[in-house]
């Protein structure tokens, strides 16, 4: 199976190894497409997002990379954007002004009179906190507005991929909401008609499971499936923090995908491409 990945992150943001290092690990694990995509700036202060001010070092680091592996590996330059209405400008007049080669559209932070839910990190307690404070503990108002965000995002921007679209059962497990419940679903095939109506390509991010955050990916099986049955482009990504998690899950995730109904798998290669399973 040829081997990629286009979701990684770096030391320019919350990541733990240089773009260097991730670059001879993908090289190592016989990786021949890889993309850095840094968590874009957002605008306000943070310890997880690429800061204003390193931008250019950035895209230029990354265009020396290119040039150097260019005998071992392609390479590619990418951003994963937050999508955060009225506060952010457009994700894809950014991701045109900075040249990348394709864009991720992520929904980390969810917008509501009250501020900003954090959905995502490592802390349960952040999630809980600010799904109290931002809709007062109404977990339906909460995971509707996370997928209507979502939803907003692939129709105005239509990101090349869309990032890890179920992440909001992360720190649920099973507390607030059950996955089968009717109006959870009825959320995710608005969101996954979305896609399909714009010829979005999903990743099927394999982080949570290696990470013992979820036990299933993101999107869970059952979404996974939904994709195969609405012919929903998909990608796999390992969503990479570490060196040593470049290519984590990726040969699983790969035989999930064909046992769920799934005939191909696209990667970049300057265009989009299938490959078969």
């Amino acid at each position: 199976m040829l081997k990629f990945s286009f979701h990684s992150h770096s030391t320019y943001c919350d990541g733990k190894n240089t773009l260097e290092e991730m670059v001879l690990s993908a090289i190592d694990k016989n990786i021949k497409y890889f993309g850095f995509s840094a968590h874009s700036p957002v605008p306000f202060e943070n310890d997880f997002g690429l800061q204003e001010n390193e931008i250019s070092n950035y895209l230029n680091e990354t265009k020396q990379l290119k040039s150097k592996y260019k005998d071992k590996i392609k390479l590619f330059t990418s951003m994963e954007f937050d999508y955060i209405p009225i506060i952010s400008q457009s994700i894809r007049e950014k991701a045109k002004e900075y040249e990348l080669d394709y864009f991720i559209g992520s929904v980390h932070l969810v917008a509501s009179e009250n501020g900003l839910w954090f959905t995502d990190g490592s802390k349960q307690e952040t999630y809980d906190n600010g799904l109290m404070k931002c809709f007062n503990g109404d977990i339906r108002k909460a995971v509707g507005a996370f997928y209507n965000q979502t939803i907003e995002m692939i129709e105005n921007e239509k990101p090349d991929i869309v990032g890890h679209f179920d992440k909001v059962k992360m720190h649920n497990k099973d507390r607030y909401f059950k996955e089968d419940e009717t109006w959870y679903k009825d959320l995710i095939m608005q969101t996954i008609e979305a896609m399909k109506e714009n010829n979005s390509i999903c990743e099927i991010n394999t982080r949570g499971v290696y990470k013992g955050r979820s036990n299933d990916y993101f999107p869970q099986t059952s979404w996974i499936k939904e994709l195969a049955n609405k012919k929903v482009r998909v990608t796999i990504s390992t969503d990479c923090h570490k060196k040593e998690e470049v290519d984590l899950l990726f040969e699983e995730c790969s035989q999930h995908l064909k046992a769920c109904g799934h005939k191909e798998v696209w990667y970049f290669d300057g265009n989009w491409k299938p490959i078969s399973l």
